[in-house]
């Protein structure tokens, strides 16, 4: 039986399509580390395809969202909470652009 009530860490620092969890499960937040421009998927889902449309929400979408301008600066986030959680049923799929980094805290 699996252990519940405890979060888990994925830190991902490649872009496209990352599988981080199949099943059904709850996203409680996300803090990134990004350029200028970087744009953030997660899907509820197994798979985005190789080269996924990160302009789009395709269905299915948990969240996306854009890191603003910052003068050419890479920005950090503080914990982005999703509280009490956004639910997912079928996996959770992360993308992003190439060059910004993750850590997504899941269950």
């Amino acid at each position: 039986m699996a252990e519940r009530g405890k979060a888990r860490y994925t830190r991902v620092s490649a872009g496209s399509n990352t599988l981080v969890k199949s099943g059904s499960g709850t996203l409680y937040g996300l803090t990134y580390e990004a350029p200028d421009g970087a744009i953030f998927l997660m899907v509820d889902g197994l798979n985005l395809g190789a080269v996924p449309d990160l302009n789009a929400e395709p269905a299915g979408t948990v969240i996306r969202f854009s890191v603003g301008s910052n003068t050419g600066n890479r920005q950090w986030s503080d914990d982005q909470a999703y509280s009490p959680g956004i639910g997912f049923n079928t996996g959770l799929v992360y993308a992003a652009t190439s060059n910004a980094r993750g850590t997504i805290r899941w269950e």
